[in-house]
């Protein structure tokens, strides 16, 4: 039996795309780029290859089925068929390729993903460190993805039919994704270690009293007595029955990092962890000066997606 389609529709909305025009330089930009983001984000799903360029040549389809007036909307078509991820989660997961999508972007944009994806990555049955290598690769696509934003709309909506859940780029996301500030204050809290991958030695941590997920980097500088306490405390997230929270799941770490313009941390890079803030030994602060530092634009490296 022939898989289900999925249509997904990307509104552009607010500017000119009010007034049934957009430009097509940006607009086609946008259009391009959320395809090639797609096509990142589906071929993972159905295979569990992360492909960053050569799109012709994969079985993966997704399909461009229509424009729409109005507020000016693109259609895609694929095919809701995602083995690799029944094979993850050992069972079927409704709109699984959807989901993928959702936190990918979201993610992408310093947003939290779909709550069913982020539950399967803390309790191990989805790799955090393939769903970060997956973010990491589609992030230029996603960037890009924001072109006609400012240029001829002020948002573009991404949704499915037959889920209410939906993704917005807009100014903010813009602005999150195209400017990062390295801010060099070293400073020490307390998380809950929900993921870690000893492969990159990225993980996530989740701030308690502010009920946010961090990505984070374990640098190469961290001692083993650091990297010994970030594995037990996600073992024990790992291993944890459900809904029930423990200190073996916390660690104590000290950090610096990438913030976005608007001051919300973008990623951890965490130099020294412990169990308790008087057994954190930070030892030589890694890169440390008087003042944060601005990163500017990141390169799309357009060259290696086709």
């Amino acid at each position: 039996m022939a898989a289900e389609r999925v249509e997904l529709v990307v509104k552009l909305d607010g500017g000119s795309a009010d007034l049934h025009y957009v430009p097509a330089f940006t607009a086609l930009d946008s259009a391009h780029a959320i395809s090639q983001a797609l096509m990142m984000i589906i071929h993972f799903a159905q295979t569990g290859e992360i492909r960053r360029r050569n799109f012709k040549d994969l079985e993966t389809e997704v399909l461009l089925k229509e424009t729409r007036p109005g507020s000016f909307e693109f259609v895609y078509d694929f095919s809701e068929f995602a083995p690799y991820f029944v094979e993850v989660y050992g069972k079927g997961l409704s709109n699984a390729s959807w989901k993928l999508i959702e936190t990918v972007f979201k993610r992408a944009t310093g947003l939290a993903g779909n709550r069913e994806i982020e539950e399967a990555e803390g309790d191990g049955r989805f790799s955090s460190g393939d769903l970060g290598a997956l973010i990491q690769a589609a992030e230029p696509a996603v960037r890009r993805s924001h072109s006609v934003i400012n240029h001829g709309a002020g948002a573009i909506q991404i949704s499915v039919v037959g889920d209410g859940n939906q993704i917005v780029l807009d100014r903010q996301s813009k602005d999150y994704m195209h400017e990062s500030i390295f801010n060099d204050e070293a400073r020490s809290q307390r998380f809950l270690v929900t993921s870690f991958d000893g492969r990159n030695r990225t993980g996530r941590l989740f701030d308690l009293e502010d009920e946010q997920a961090y990505t984070f980097d374990l640098l190469p500088d961290a001692d083993r007595k650091s990297l010994t306490v970030i594995v037990d405390a996600a073992r024990s997230y790992a291993l944890r029955e459900k809904g029930k929270f423990d200190e073996k799941m916390e660690a104590v770490c000290a950090f610096t990092s990438v913030d976005a313009p608007d001051g919300r941390k973008k990623r951890l890079k965490v130099f020294a962890v412990a169990r308790d803030y008087a057994e954190l030994d930070i030892g030589e602060l890694p890169n440390v000066s008087d003042a944060p530092q601005r990163i500017g634009p990141e390169e799309d490296h357009d060259d290696v997606i086709e």
